[in-house]
């Protein structure tokens, strides 16, 4: 099953990097942010055809074709093209997540960010791999040294957290980007070349996969009040052990 997850999940990659820059929006879902192309539909079509062809009796959950045998033991947890909006204005961040949950647990994840030829995978209990090396989170200590990644929708209700955190940035003590990719951010967290990352919105497919890597890795991955995160959570926070309870504190305060 490692092997099976690891090229399905590469070779979804593949098929979405060879259509960068060919394909544009192939209709919008709910608003202009929400869109899908040629690419989404063919990598979800590869990976649910796979999938199904492997093991007919587990259920999948994807963004693109919704729920199949919800509830089934073994559940697959897909984005075929995490990022699309980048993708369909050929900007170079985005990606592929595949996850596998057993029971409700995450049992495995990989992303592929085919633009730059990486994979990463984790199985739980097993570590977290990019291309076969163990990845490792950062041990930023210091907050004022940290860097990392936001991510919650600019609306009204959210208008608040905004307003505290350019307050912060003013002062020198935040320092945070946006990658418009759940996939490609969470490896980077992963990987230790960001220290941190909140989201407070997103879907399963977008966190699934990405959060056992971060885990597995070494980080703390909690919803947005310090509880583990699960498959039902709404919000994420990712950090190390020394800055998880801080970063928190910031965005609840």
């Amino acid at each position: 099953m490692k092997n099976f997850i690891k090229k399905i999940t590469h070779q979804a990659g593949q098929i979405i990097l060879e259509k960068f820059g060919k394909v544009g929006v192939k209709y919008t879902k709910s608003n202009i942010a929400d869109v899908v192309t040629e690419a989404d539909l063919a990598a979800n079509d590869y990976l649910v055809e796979q999938i199904t062809q492997k093991y007919p009796e587990h259920g999948i959950i994807s963004e693109e074709s919704g729920e199949s045998k919800a509830a089934a033991e073994y559940i697959w947890i897909i984005d075929p093209l995490d990022g699309t909006r980048n993708f369909a204005t050929h900007v170079p961040i985005f990606g592929v997540i595949v996850g596998l949950a057993k029971g409700g647990e995450m049992e495995m994840g990989a992303v592929c960010d085919p633009v730059h030829n990486q994979l990463a995978f984790a199985e739980k209990g097993q570590g977290a791999f990019l291309n076969d090396k163990p990845m490792k989170c950062s041990d930023t200590k210091e907050w004022e040294q940290s860097y990392g990644f936001g991510i919650a929708a600019l609306d009204h209700g959210r208008a608040q957290i905004y307003k505290k955190l350019i307050k912060l940035a003013s002062q020198k003590q935040f320092w945070m980007n946006a990658f418009g990719s759940a996939a490609i951010s969470s490896l980077c967290v992963a990987d230790g070349r960001r220290d941190w990352k909140f989201s407070l919105g997103g879907k399963v497919w977008d966190y699934a996969a990405p959060t056992l890597i971060m885990r597995e890795a070494g980080c703390i991955v909690s919803d947005i009040d310090g509880q583990p995160w699960t498959l039902d959570s709404k919000s994420l926070v990712a950090a190390n052990e020394h800055l998880h309870k801080k970063l928190i504190k910031i965005i609840k305060n």
